[in-house]
């Protein structure tokens, strides 16, 4: 049968009672893995719209086991369940109907066998006659209509079994233990679902917490390769276009920090100290000029175009147009004028103190040649120039036409110079010379000569910007002569007043071919060659010879520098042109403008300290009387030194005390103690001598004191022997924590008075000490005990210079004049050891990041100090000392800031110096020398979806 049963009753009371119990009667005693435990016809639930309604009842009448009436008395006086009552008594099963009363009366009458029909109000009358005894009904007359039909309920879980019996055919009892048996099931059932979703779930939570690790961890591993193929790529560019370069190592940075893109930002920042700046023309540059005075820098272009930049190239100030390809520049003396020569004939005299450029803008009248020379006389706004047809022009301010003008024959001019303030013209060519001067008003030649300094062919020539200074490059040399000296080879000696005669002569370089030659009026010489840049530069009084490298650009095409010194120069390949400053050492270098003397011959490190709060203390030879101890807080003025009041000699270590209120000084003789409290002076409030007066003690050992603050306000000295003393800095009284060493030298070494030099070195919280042996390993000690932590095998024979690290654990020590290694002072184990470094010195930043070691020729080069990466270099200036040019190493010593931010460098002869340790201060000093970002051809060459984020230099 497809229905269990068939429930009959009228809608009107029973509606509900019907739908809760035919939903009972599907649950009660149900499969755990069944749907309903039988089915149950109800006409609301299982019938659809229907045209002929009674086929359908009948239908399921048929196809129903039971019949399920539910008695009432509006079921007693319904047509549809009299009609369904009658079908079911002339059925096949009639014997199968089931009474619930749900209200009214019923009652059974004995005697008549059948129900008093009298006295029961449920029945309807179509049951007459249709039990012939009396059946067993169930009441759900207690049912009212707000019940929720719950099994839980025992009475209704009692009623839905009597039902349940005979339409599953099973004693009464025996389902209510199935129906306990299968809830039990279904609810284990449900708590294997439970427990198998939820481990379903957190297999399903794994499974995407682990695919978005790997997607994170392949996006990262994306973004390291890629920085990294950016960082190798702007390394690889840095020599011949550092613009770019730049541009790549922030990218690079930006998409990920890594080691290297770490190294390439600094390598790319350090690169070409002398590059200062970057700027863009419009066309292919011709021709450049800077001012006299750091003011201006004019770029001239094939298209016509003239800008006019700071001299740092940090602001456009004019533009002007020329009819024809810029073929010269020149400034006047004061800076006011710019005079413009273009291909066409025609030139051009700006007034850039003009407010419009349109009214400062003369244009002079001449012939239809080009002008090949132009020069501003000194101190007045007298304009020469000289054309292709050999006519020598001369312009005043008051017209556009020339004031005065003579024919030359000559065919090519190598140089122009104004000579004896002004008054003569000297005008060099290829085979000779000649000199013009005034002769009643009229220009006339006064002199002429055929003597010439060029060689016949294959050379490069040039001018300086003034015509002091003029020559030529050929066979890897630079020859330059003057007109004063040409003058006097030609009249036996008399020449102009205001000119000596000498050019500095810069030493040669060594190049294949140059492509493009500047000379400056001060002694040096720019070639441009496929190779590069090289500038060579002549000593003079205030400057070392040197002959340099330019990187960072491709060969020039054009090239000049700064009148006077020529400590600037401007060169331009393409439309791109570079901003020299020969005498910077570095975008990443900041200086304060504070000079170190130097007295003596013999090359000395000065001592550097610097306090908790940033105040730097050094110490040099005296000089013209001065003081050898200064302190100066970055930030305030050159001229705010504090000077230590006193101090006639310099000192071998100087250390701030812990509230960087006090500040100790040491040399070989004695330690004193000064108050760095309020901005006058330095004053000395103590001085403790190291060893008894009149001591002759021999010292087999050399090398300078060191010294440390101790937090019980003593100090810990460590002299040249190794030994260590804690000393009471304001009564004298000493202790000694480690005892000196003895040094192992033959006869014959003390005969040739040779001594020990070991290396020494304190934490600076002086708890720690370390001493070198003459085997090459390094003792550690605790301060104040002198216990000997650790002995450390270094596995070099020598130890060139130390360091110490107490907030990091860290000892660090360059070995074997070549290799840098880490310790770590708590464990005693090596932590890295890395090759490239040099002995002349070796800091640690105090957060930790890193680590500057100091050669020689003045280099210092930056390493990581958790992974031992050497980073890259820079590079002191060579100081001029009294003993002669040497490289800045054996005069220079170096510090951290106390954030790491800042590397700070005193050279004796030389300068105060902060060197950039930060990866945003390398950002800020990139963009600021490219001063721009990459463009849509360079974003598409270099970059891809993982590191086209936001731009290097936005």
């Amino acid at each position: 049968m497809r229905y269990a049963a068939f429930i009959s009753y009228s809608h009107t009371p029973d509606t509900r009672r019907a739908r809760l119990l035919r939903q009972a009667l599907h649950t009660f005693a149900r499969p755990w893995n069944r749907m309903r435990a039988l089915r149950v016809f109800l006409d609301n639930a299982a019938m659809s719209m229907e045209h002929n309604l009674w086929s359908t009842v009948e239908q399921a009448l048929g196809d129903s086991e039971y019949l399920l009436l539910l008695a009432s008395p509006q079921a007693g006086a319904s047509k549809w369940v009299g009609k369904e009552i009658d079908w079911w008594r002339r059925g096949p099963r009639p014997e199968k109907l089931l009474l619930v009363v749900t209200g009214g009366e019923i009652h059974w009458d004995e005697a008549a066998g059948d129900f008093d029909f009298a006295r029961s109000t449920c029945l309807h009358p179509a049951l007459r006659g249709h039990f012939t005894a009396e059946p067993r009904w169930v009441d759900l007359r207690w049912m009212d209509a707000d019940h929720a039909g719950d099994l839980r309920d025992p009475r209704f879980r009692e009623a839905v079994a009597d039902l349940a019996a005979p339409l599953h055919g099973r004693p009464k009892d025996e389902l209510f233990g199935e129906d306990v048996t299968q809830r039990g099931r279904l609810r284990r059932f449900r708590r294997g679902m439970l427990a198998g979703m939820t481990a379903l779930a957190v297999l399903a939570t794994a499974t995407a917490v682990f695919a978005f690790v790997q997607r994170n961890t392949a996006q990262e591993q994306a973004r390291i390769a890629t920085a990294r193929q950016l960082a190798a790529t702007a390394l690889n560019l840095s020599d011949d276009d550092l613009e770019l370069a730049s541009l790549l190592a922030v990218q690079a940075y930006r998409v990920q920090e890594t080691p290297e893109t770490v190294s390439a930002l600094y390598r790319v920042s350090a690169a070409s100290p002398r590059l200062t700046r970057f700027v863009r023309a419009d066309d292919r540059v011709t021709a450049l000029a800077l001012s006299n005075s750091p003011r201006y820098v004019a770029v001239g272009s094939a298209r016509g175009s003239v800008d006019v930049w700071t001299a740092d190239g940090t602001r456009k100030v004019r533009t002007l147009d020329a009819s024809g390809e810029v073929t010269g520049l020149t400034f006047s003396d004061d800076d006011r004028l710019l005079a413009v020569s273009s291909e066409s004939g025609e030139t051009l005299v700006q007034d850039l103190g003009a407010k419009d450029a349109a009214d400062g803008l003369r244009r002079l009248s001449g012939g239809e040649d080009a002008v090949q020379a132009m020069m501003f006389s000194f101190q007045s706004h007298v304009l020469a120039t000289v054309d292709d047809a050999g006519t020598l022009r001369f312009y005043d301010t008051t017209s556009d036409k020339p004031v005065d003008s003579v024919q030359t024959d000559v065919g090519s001019v190598m140089n122009l110079s104004f000579l004896d303030e002004g008054t003569k013209l000297f005008v060099s060519h290829p085979v000779g010379w000649k000199l013009y001067g005034g002769d009643g008003g009229k220009t006339v030649e006064l002199a002429s000569s055929d003597r010439t300094i060029y060689p016949f062919n294959n050379y490069r020539h040039a001018a300086s910007p003034n015509g002091s200074c003029f020559g030529f490059v050929k066979y890897g040399g630079v020859y330059l002569d003057s007109p004063g000296n040409m003058l006097r080879a030609e009249t036996g000696g008399s020449g102009p007043e205001d000119e000596d005669g000498e050019c500095p002569a810069p030493p040669g370089v060594i190049v294949n071919e140059a492509d493009v030659l500047a000379v400056s009026d001060g002694g040096r010489a720019a070639v441009g060659t496929s190779d590069g840049l090289l500038v060579s530069t002549a000593a003079t009084d205030d400057r070392p010879e040197a002959l340099e490298t330019l990187t960072g650009i491709e060969a020039p095409s054009v090239l000049t520098f700064s009148p006077g010194d020529g400590d600037r120069l401007a060169s331009a390949n393409g439309d791109t042109v570079a901003l020299w400053e020969l005498n910077d050492p570095g975008p990443t270098a900041h200086s304060p403008g504070i000079a170190v003397p130097d007295a003596t011959i013999v090359p000395s490190q000065p001592p550097l300290a610097v306090g908790p709060d940033g105040t730097l203390t050094w110490s040099h030879d005296p000089d013209d009387g001065s003081t050898t101890l200064e302190s100066w807080a970055p930030g305030s003025k050159a001229d705010s030194l504090v000077y230590g009041q006193g101090a006639n000699e310099p000192y071998d270590a100087i250390v701030f005390g812990r509230s960087g209120e006090l500040i100790y000084t040491a040399t070989d003789e004695v330690v004193e103690t000064w108050s760095a409290a309020g901005s006058g002076a330095l004053v000395r409030k103590h001085s403790v001598r190291l060893r008894e007066d009149g001591s002759d003690q021999q010292r087999d050992t050399s090398g300078a004191v060191r010294l440390a603050a101790a937090a019980d306000g003593k100090v810990a000295v460590m002299p040249s022997d190794g030994s260590v003393l804690l000393l009471d800095p304001a009564t004298g009284e000493r202790s000694t924590a480690v005892a000196a060493r003895k040094p192992k030298l033959t006869a014959a070494q003390r005969a040739r008075y040779e001594d020990v030099e070991y290396q020494r070195a304190f934490g600076e919280q002086g708890r720690l000490a370390a001493v070198s042996t003459q085997d090459g390993r390094i003792d550690l000690h605790e301060l104040p005990s002198g216990h000997r932590r650790h002995r450390l095998t270094t596995g070099s024979s020598s130890v060139d210079v130390l360091t110490l690290s107490e907030r990091n654990s860290a000892l660090y020590a360059v070995v074997g004049g070549t290799t840098l290694q880490r310790w770590d002072s708590t464990t005693g184990k090596l932590r890295w050891r890395s090759d490239g470094a040099a002995g002349y010195g070796v800091v640690a930043d105090p957060t930790g990041r890193w680590v500057a070691t100091l050669a020689g020729d003045g280099t210092i080069w930056l390493w990581d100090a958790r992974t031992g990466e050497r980073l890259g270099s820079t590079r002191l200036p060579a100081p001029h000392t009294i003993a002669g040019i040497s490289g800045a190493g054996p005069h220079s010593s170096l510090a951290f800031s106390p954030d790491g931010s800042s590397l700070w460098s005193v050279t004796e002869k030389g300068a105060l110096l902060s060197w950039d340790t930060s990866a945003d201060a390398w950002i800020r000093s990139l963009c600021h020398r490219v001063h721009r970002r990459l463009t849509e051809a360079e974003r598409a060459r270099y970059l891809t979806s993982v590191s086209d984020g936001p731009a290097a230099c936005g």
